[in-house]
């Protein structure tokens, strides 16, 4: 049946078709009188788009050069991100349509990308095409890592001082840092009789860094920087920064002496009191009445006090007797319970005490009332502070006659000499090695970092303790036979030790042959 005019148009306009002028196939008309399957036999959107490209990778830290130098993991959106910014080729005239990647192998060096575009060949003609690109990783070097691989290539530099004989605050917080990972903008540390020096390629990494150190102990800050040149046709400085962090010379188990100002402000505290914790601030205990005084930075630095006695100078004891205080007395003693530290640790009692050094020669003997009684049973080992041999004529001060004690217990010593078996570890930060100087020697103070964390349990928390591969069965159990001339009898079975539980298991990643590696390989220049 023939259609008319009136038809048309109340069912619709039919578009007419013609013979395409290649292969004959009716198809809708246009400038070209061709048909898709001619036209993309004919003509090509993807003669402008490279089929291989470099991808720039820098080895040491894994970051591809987008620019700038992005992290992205393995066929991640962020890597397919970089793979597409590198395409030339692609616009306004040829538009993306699809992208999706190939799987590789991940050592293979090359990842493939198959992409879809799009550009109109002729008016109201859309020609698609699709296309497999194959990027080769190239690898190089970026600035940052460069800059880590270069002496004195640093902007910044924090250096961490305290003037103290030991070095067991420095190793604590080399513990902090680790479990934080504080450490991640240093380009490099290095050791150095008074401290720690830590260099950062920017000022602002450099401060951060100095600001995480204060949240963790004490300190007074002082900034500094030095001119190293100077472009006056364009009024372009270049500095390098100092940051000086003085930590604060009073750690943990220290005897300090207040001075009469210094006690007006903390409501009247004791001239001699311990310290017993060190965080953001100092915290006292008065060892006879187990009164708590907390001592922030500023006040500390505005008003110092002296330190009298440190763990150098402590005496063992052997206890004796123990005796606590009745709990009428315990409320006289500490009438506000939000100033009682320890959180329930300590209890107050009179302990009886004599030195080890004149058990079988005298039978001198002290009674002293100590903040440590309820951890404390007869038989026992303290170390403490002997009064009596340490000079303490240049602290001038006529009340302290009478509120001093001969003996004043600062902590439980437990004998056990298997401690250097355990069966975890400590991990350190790589120190920058430099010929011709000396190494700081810091074990013993490691050793003494240990032995507290194997005591104090709050401490633990914020450090990272790595079971130790192999050396599960270093240590004897209690009972057990021991080598080397070990006396059973002077082990303590209440010694306290790390729950295996708390232990992490340190990731080893080993090859079938193994290579060494570049220096340029490693992740993180402070990891060893």
């Amino acid at each position: 049946m023939k259609r008319t005019h009136s038809d048309v148009g109340q069912t619709g306009a039919v578009a007419p078709t013609v013979l395409c002028c290649s292969c004959g196939v009716p198809m809708v008309p246009n400038s070209t009188m061709r048909c898709a399957q001619c036209l993309k036999s004919e003509v090509s959107i993807i003669e402008g788009i490279p089929r291989q490209i470099a991808l720039p990778r820098c080895r040491n830290c894994g970051r591809y050069n987008r620019p700038p130098w992005t992290k992205a993991e393995f066929e991640s959106r962020e890597l397919l991100g970089v793979c597409l910014k590198r395409i030339k080729g692609i616009g306004k005239e040829v538009r993306l349509v699809d992208a999706s990647f190939i799987w590789t192998e991940e050592h293979s060096m090359r990842i493939r990308v198959k992409i879809t575009v799009q550009k109109e060949v002729v008016a109201g003609s859309v020609l698609q095409q699709t296309m497999v690109i194959e990027f080769q990783i190239v690898n190089q070097q970026c600035e940052d890592c460069q800059k880590s691989f270069t002496p004195h290539a640093w902007n910044a530099i924090v250096q961490v001082r305290q003037k103290v004989p030991h070095r067991r605050t420095l190793c604590l917080l080399e513990q902090l840092i680790l479990k934080h990972d504080a450490h991640s903008k240093v380009l490099s540390l290095k050791a150095t009789p008074e401290g720690l020096d830590f260099h950062f390629s920017q000022r602002s990494h450099a401060q951060r860094f100095a600001d995480f150190v204060a949240s963790c102990v004490p300190q007074k800050q002082k900034n500094s920087k030095h001119l190293i040149s100077h472009d006056g046709s364009s009024n372009v400085y270049n500095y390098k920064y100092t940051i000086l962090c003085e930590l604060c010379p009073v750690v943990v188990d220290d005897l300090v002496y207040i001075p009469k100002g210094v006690s007006s402000h903390l409501s009247g505290a004791a001239s001699l009191m311990l310290c017993h914790k060190v965080s953001n601030a100092i915290r006292l205990v008065d060892p006879q009445t187990l009164r708590g005084y907390d001592v922030p930075p500023d006040a500390y630095f505005k008003r110092p006090f002296t330190t009298v006695c440190s763990r150098a100078h402590m005496t063992e004891y052997m206890v004796l007797n123990v005796e606590l205080l009745e709990e009428k007395e315990k409320q006289t003693a500490t009438p506000a319970k939000h100033h009682v530290p320890g959180r329930g640790k300590y209890a107050v009692g009179d302990v009886e005490v004599a030195r080890v050094c004149d058990l079988g020669v005298n039978d001198e003997r002290f009674i002293v009332r100590s903040h440590i009684a309820g951890v404390l049973r007869p038989g026992n080992y303290v170390l403490g502070y002997n009064l009596r041999s340490v000079n303490i004529s240049g602290l001038d001060d006529a009340s302290m006659e009478n509120d001093i004690a001969d003996v004043i217990l600062v902590r439980r010593l437990y004998k056990n000499k298997k401690r250097r078996n355990r069966n975890w570890e400590l991990r350190r930060l790589d120190r920058e090695k430099v010929d011709g100087e000396q190494q700081v020697d810091d074990e013993e103070d490691m050793e003494a970092v240990k032995q507290d964390l194997e005591e104090d349990e709050d401490l633990r928390r914020n450090v990272n303790m790595y079971r130790q591969d192999g050396a599960a069965g270093l240590a004897a159990p209690v009972g057990g036979q021991q080598q080397d001339g070990e006396d059973e009898e002077d082990d303590d079975d209440d010694a306290p030790e790390v729950p295996l539980a708390e232990l992490l298991e340190g990731l080893v990643l080993r090859d079938v042959n193994p290579t060494p590696a570049p220096r340029n390989a490693e992740a993180n220049p402070l990891l060893p």
